[in-house]
């Protein structure tokens, strides 16, 4: 029996050993980033010097891929499938992990039960911006227009269940105005649209829509967020502009980095503590604020509670505002 038991043992010794070396060992390889919005847009041009930082820090290639489509979804469900090796992790979101669940009927993921979390990234806010064609100034003025001209006044989103499209959900939901939703697969072909003048309207993040408030091609009417941006201090909240009730679906904006469900836990804190590094480092920060946005870091733990209190939260605003897939 002592023969069989120490037999036993040594195998389960040869069994757990290469787990603890390879725990030890990681990365040896190059990382799949994935960015589930298309190249070019806000989660894009955010998550790229994210990676560029990891890929210094734990030493290997780390690259962007992106996977658009269903707001988010095709991308989230493709972290969702992936091997828990360490290998795959990707950026999410408040509207792909916690808006999108209580939309779309049949997602390829549960936000809560699918994913390792590794680490909050970044804060966002949505400004409300607007064609230059267009002849208004502010939001009163956009919504009269709209008003006598029913459903001629398009807004664009990133998708349905984006932060931007719950934003003009929220809008047209508390003026009783006819504002006709137009979807994108990602909020960087949004914009250009709306800069082409084929929308007349969008809520978008400050770190893609800057460029083109400056150079006059858009603008800014309010931004969705609690107080004024720092970035755009002369414009006014929606509070601030006459929706009284609008901060609901602007706040609590953020980024985070997520991995497939099962990932070691040693390779789970190397990854958060490399984040981390990333984010705390000197050059990263001056290239997040000169997109106009905020970095924000966390434990795991504190992801997954963040994860569990928005998922309540926006469980119930989505019900509240009866927002449904068009």
């Amino acid at each position: 029996m002592l023969r069989c038991l120490a037999f036993a043992l040594s195998c389960f010794g040869v069994m757990v050993a290469p787990t603890a070396a390879v725990a030890e060992s990681w990365p040896q390889k190059e990382i799949t980033f994935v960015v589930p919005f298309p190249a070019g847009g806000s989660m894009d041009t955010f998550s790229r010097p994210i990676a560029m930082k990891l890929s210094e820090v734990l030493g290997v290639p780390v690259v962007v891929s992106n996977k658009s489509g269903a707001g988010g979804g095709v991308g989230i469900g493709a972290i969702a499938r992936a091997k828990p090796d360490g290998y795959t992790i990707g950026m999410s979101s408040v509207g792909n992990m916690v808006i999108n669940p209580h939309i779309y009927a049949d997602l390829p993921y549960h936000p809560l039960k699918d994913f390792t979390p590794i680490g909050l990234a970044g804060r966002f806010v949505n400004v409300l911006v607007v064609n230059r064609k267009i002849p208004v100034n502010n939001v009163k003025e956009l919504l009269a227009l709209a008003k006598k001209n029913p459903e001629s006044i398009t807004y664009a989103s990133a998708g349905n269940g984006s932060t931007n499209h719950l934003s003009g959900e929220q809008l047209k939901l508390l003026t009783d105005s006819p504002l006709l939703h137009v979807p994108y697969r990602g909020s960087g072909p949004a914009l250009m649209d709306v800069i082409g003048g084929n929308v007349s309207f969008m809520f978008d993040t400050l770190n893609t829509s800057m460029p083109h408030i400056k150079s006059g091609d858009l603008r800014p009417l309010a931004v969705a967020s609690v107080e004024r941006s720092p970035y755009l201090p002369d414009v006014p909240t929606l509070n601030e502009a006459g929706i009284q009730g609008f901060s609901k679906a602007g706040e609590d904006l953020w980024w985070a980095v997520i991995a497939p469900k099962g990932v070691p836990a040693d390779i789970q804190k190397k990854l958060n503590d490399a984040l981390r590094e990333a984010l705390e480092s000197e050059g990263l920060q001056s290239q997040i604020h000169a997109q106009y946005l905020e970095t924000l870091t966390s434990t795991p733990q504190e992801l997954q509670d963040i994860l569990e209190r928005d998922f309540a939260r926006w469980e119930k605003f989505v019900n509240e505002a009866g927002i449904t897939l068009q």
